[in-house]
C-alpha cells in the first residue's frame, strides 16, 4: 500500500491550481467533447472537491460510484447531503431500487449523453467517484466488438476519446487508513444500523444487489446476531481499506492521472 501511493508521483494538493487547470481546459480550442474527472481511494475528498468545482464553474456532477445509484441507500454509500445535492445538480444517483444491477456498460451509456448535453451547453461536467473500472471504460471509449469484447479506443489510438483534466487524490497509507477508520465510526454514528433495519423491514432482501456493499452486508449479519456492535465496525474498517488497496492498484494502469496529495 505504502510503495503504491508513492508510485503516483503525486504534487501537493493546490485548489488554486486546479481550478487554473480547469480554466485552462475552458479555455482550450478543442474538437473532442471537455471534461473533469475527479477519482481516488475512498476517503480522500473526491465528492468535496467536485463540488468546488461545480459551483466555481457553474457546472454539474456524474457520480461514478456503483453503490451511489441504489435509493435509499444512503449512509453507508457516503452520498451527497440533500443540500449539496440541491446547490449543484448530482446524475446517476439515486436511479435504482435495491433489486436492480448496474454495470459499466449502463454507467458508459447513460454518462456519455450527459456528457454531451453539457459540453452543448458550455459546460464542462465533472465524473466524481472511485469506481475505476467505470472510469477508465468512459474516458479511454470501451466498446464492445461483434465478438462481444472490450475495444479501447485508447489502447487502439494513444488519445483518450474527450479532451480531459483526470485528477486522482492520494495520501500516505497511515493517513488513508486514519481516514477510513474515522469515515467508518461516523457512518456506524450516523445510523447505519437504522437505516439496514429500515430497507430489510420495507422488504428488501439481504440479497438484493445493493445490499452486498461495504458496510451493508455487514449490517446485516450484525442485525441477525452473528457479531457484535465493535466487530461489526471492525470488518467495516478492514473490508474498507481491503477495498481502497484494490481502488488504487486499478489506477496503476491509468497512466493520463494527474495524481495531488492531500
Amino acid at each position: 500500500m505504502r510503495n503504491s501511493v508513492k508510485n503516483f508521483d503525486a504534487a501537493p494538493f493546490d485548489l488554486t491550481k486546479v481550478f487554473d487547470s480547469v480554466q485552462s481546459l475552458h479555455l482550450a480550442n478543442s474538437p473532442r467533447e471537455k471534461l473533469v474527472v475527479i477519482l481516488g481511494a475512498t476517503s480522500t475528498g473526491k465528492s468535496s472537491l467536485a463540488l468546488e468545482l461545480a459551483r466555481r464553474f457553474d457546472t454539474e456532477i456524474i457520480s461514478a460510484d456503483s453503490m451511489a445509484v441504489y435509493k435509499r441507500f444512503n449512509v453507508g454509500t457516503a452520498k451527497p447531503t440533500q443540500a449539496d445535492l440541491e446547490r449543484v445538480p448530482h446524475h446517476l444517483i439515486n436511479i435504482l431500487d435495491a433489486e436492480d444491477k448496474f454495470s459499466v456498460g449502463e454507467f458508459v451509456r447513460l454518462a456519455r449523453p450527459i456528457i454531451t448535453a453539457l459540453n452543448l451547453r458550455g459546460r464542462i461536467p465533472i465524473v466524481a467517484g472511485g469506481t475505476g473500472l467505470y472510469i477508465q471504460a468512459l474516458v479511454e471509449g470501451y466498446e464492445l466488438s461483434a465478438g462481444k469484447s472490450l475495444i479501447s479506443h485508447y489502447k487502439r489510438t494513444g488519445e483518450l476519446i474527450y479532451t480531459a483534466q483526470i485528477y486522482g487524490l492520494t495520501t500516505e497509507r497511515a493517513e488513508l487508513y486514519d481516514r477510513i477508520n474515522q469515515r467508518t465510526e461516523k457512518m456506524f454514528a450516523d445510523g447505519l444500523i437504522d437505516e439496514v433495519k429500515s430497507l430489510l423491514a420495507s422488504g428488501i432482501s439481504p440479497a438484493a444487489q445493493a445490499m452486498r456493499g461495504i458496510g451493508y452486508k455487514e449490517a446485516v449479519e450484525y442485525l441477525q446476531g452473528d457479531a457484535t456492535l465493535d466487530e461489526t465496525i471492525s470488518k467495516v474498517a478492514q473490508a474498507t481499506r481491503n477495498f481502497a488497496k484494490r481502488q488504487l492498484t486499478w489506477y496503476r494502469r491509468m497512466q493520463y492521472i494527474t495524481w495531488l496529495k492531500i
